[in-house]
């Protein structure tokens, strides 16, 4: 990003989220840096001291501020690293770095080539980085963290004999290129659409593509999943998603590993003192429209007059954070620090979160963090949230297609009975650390033999 660029989105940044967002995503910026420069340019001829057996890739660099998939993925390489070697290919403006750590060393390698479109199935350059990379690592393993923005005919040429193929899937890029499934320009979670035609119309929106795209990326994913020597899910839900929508899939190859980041030191227990009343209410988890940013918006409106601040906490569309700004009683926060969220909840005073996704959560990192905070949260009864919430005893939800009725009803039931509901703090210690998911992955490639 050049200078003029930086500063354009700084004061962006300032104007739609404020001085302490803009501070955090600075910070968030320095730390990718020196990251970046921790990893010494690999001098003609270098290899690796010992062969590393997994070759991690990803559509984008392991940066936290471009979202959980990343702030999770580096987690989890840090933790990986103190257990054995890590090396991780991606691509950036200027071609395809691999960084490799092992031995006690941290290089980087840079090969040729651009980022492939989010609709391409086939990517010459990433394939020959792929290869090449595996090649001079002695990898015996390839493992793709996430679909969305790889091609998938590409990654099904690299499996062969001699170099397996695991997959990670932590969204629903396998059935549609936009992984969230918010249709456009409805802006509604799509039905998992078969309608090809609808889809066509859909992705056309963004690509200059069909349903008959559709229809043969759809192929490619089916015969990808049922190809791969292990599939890795982020939940039970997303894994039963996958059956129903990719029949083929091999269960005795799948297995669920929740993600998780580092969250920093534990937080003190919460005052249990009775009752905690309704003051505080937070949006959580991005000023997006799939991240109910719009449903949020609407619950405002129509709880004008009660009493109740409100605050919306992440980053998102420059509009909705304007429209959000515009709204009386609402303070936004926007973009924070990944490992912050359970201490800013905890020190704001939030009485209660809202995690209003209008799609199906393949996880949930932010519901996590709430419940390490001890603020119980209110969702839709929708994805891995309709599931991980009552689990969790985390709070209450709320039917869809009720919407932002529904949600504003049960805040006022909320209002009403005096106090909001309590998250049992012991729940709190089921909330895997990244230690736990590097430890999980490496069982993975163990059984697998590498």
């Amino acid at each position: 990003m050049s200078a003029a660029a930086g500063l354009r989105v700084a004061w962006r940044v300032l104007r739609t989220e404020g001085l302490r967002a803009a501070a955090d995503r600075a910070a968030d910026r320095l730390a990718e840096a020196r990251r970046s420069r921790s990893f010494s340019p690999a001098p003609p001829g270098w290899r690796p001291a010992a062969p590393v057996p997994v070759l991690h890739l990803a559509a984008t660099p392991p940066a936290p501020r471009l979202g959980g998939l990343q702030a999770q993925l580096l987690a989890r390489l840090t933790a990986e690293a103190r257990q054995g070697p890590v090396a991780l290919l991606y691509p950036t403006s200027r071609g395809w770095r691999l960084e490799v750590e092992a031995a006690g060393e941290r290089r980087a390698v840079a090969f040729p080539g651009s980022p492939p479109s989010p609709v391409d199935l086939e990517n010459a350059a990433f394939e020959g980085a792929a290869r090449a990379a595996a090649g001079l690592i002695g990898a015996r393993a390839i493992h793709a963290e996430g679909l969305a923005g790889l091609p998938l005919a590409s990654l099904r040429r690299l499996r062969s004999p001699d170099l397996r193929l695991i997959l990670s899937l932590h969204d629903f890029a396998a059935f549609c290129p936009r992984p969230h499934l918010l249709e456009q320009p409805t802006l509604q979670f799509c039905g998992y659409c078969q309608d090809l035609e609808r889809c066509g119309r859909c992705l056309s929106r963004s690509w200059p593509v069909d349903g008959v795209f559709q229809e043969a990326r759809r192929e490619t994913a089916a015969a990808l999943l049922a190809e791969a020597d292990a599939l890795i899910f982020a939940s039970t839900f997303l894994l039963r998603a996958h059956r129903d929508l990719f029949p083929a899939l091999p269960p005795e190859r799948s297995r669920v590993i929740a993600p998780a980041v580092d969250a920093g030191p534990p937080l003190p227990p919460r005052s249990s003192r009775p009752p905690r009343s309704l003051r505080h209410v937070a949006l959580v988890g991005g000023v997006q429209a799939h991240k109910g940013a719009l449903v949020f918006a609407e619950v405002v409106r129509r709880l004008e007059g009660s009493g109740l601040r409100w605050t919306a906490y992440g980053g998102g569309d420059a509009a909705l954070l304007k429209l959000l700004r515009s709204l009386s009683g609402v303070r936004v926060r926007g973009y924070f620090r990944q490992d912050s969220l359970a201490r800013l909840l905890r020190s704001d005073s939030v009485d209660l979160a809202l995690l209003l996704s209008i799609v199906p959560e393949s996880y949930s990192l932010a519901l996590g963090e709430c419940v390490r905070a001890g603020v119980p949260v209110l969702a839709f009864d929708l994805g891995a949230l309709g599931e991980r919430v009552p689990d969790l005893d985390a709070g209450r939800l709320v039917p869809p297609g009720a919407g932002a009725e529904g949600i504003s009803t049960e805040l006022g039931t909320i209002l009403q009975e005096g106090r909001v509901p309590a998250v049992p703090p012991e729940v709190a210690t089921r909330i895997p650390d990244a230690a736990a998911a590097a430890a999980a992955h490496r069982e993975v490639y163990r059984e697998l033999g590498l």
